[in-house]
């Protein structure tokens, strides 16, 4: 049987927990499997959900929200001219990014996949791909 989440809380006991990628955490519909295999579905408005919500269902069941490690590239530059072109470039697609002296991070993701084999060939750029939980700036992820 599926259950529909009806409020999200934070700061309360939990039953179950599900681990849940920042792709997933975004989305406004959402239907999953907790580490208990129960199944649920969530209808979010106006928001999306974060690491320690708690999810509480119509029967009174909880579920704690926890971040799993997303696939991501960590790219790092040598020179300010190239760091800035590159995150104006990612910027431009409007994907959410981690930025931090030299060194940028976003989640692997096909719109960037030219941006990444770009960087690879150039100069003073590592690109290196890995897994991590994945934590943009500020309210990088947004549409208009």
């Amino acid at each position: 049987m599926i259950k529909k989440v009806i409020e999200i809380k934070r700061d309360i006991d939990s039953d179950d927990s599900v681990l849940l990628d920042w792709f997933d955490m975004q989305k406004p519909n959402l239907c999953a499997i907790t580490k208990n295999g129960v199944e649920f579905i969530i209808k979010t408005k106006y928001t999306h959900l974060h690491e320690n919500d708690i999810l509480e269902c119509e029967d009174g069941y909880k579920i704690k929200v926890s971040k799993s490690q997303d696939s991501i590239y960590i790219l790092k530059f040598s020179d300010h001219i190239t760091f800035a072109r590159i995150a104006y470039e990612i910027g431009n697609r409007h994907q959410p990014i981690c930025i931090e002296d030299f060194k940028i991070t976003i989640l692997d993701d096909i719109s960037t996949a030219d941006i990444i084999k770009a960087c690879e060939a150039i100069e003073g750029v590592k690109v290196e791909k890995t897994k991590a939980i994945f934590r943009p700036n500020g309210k990088a992820h947004h549409s208009h």
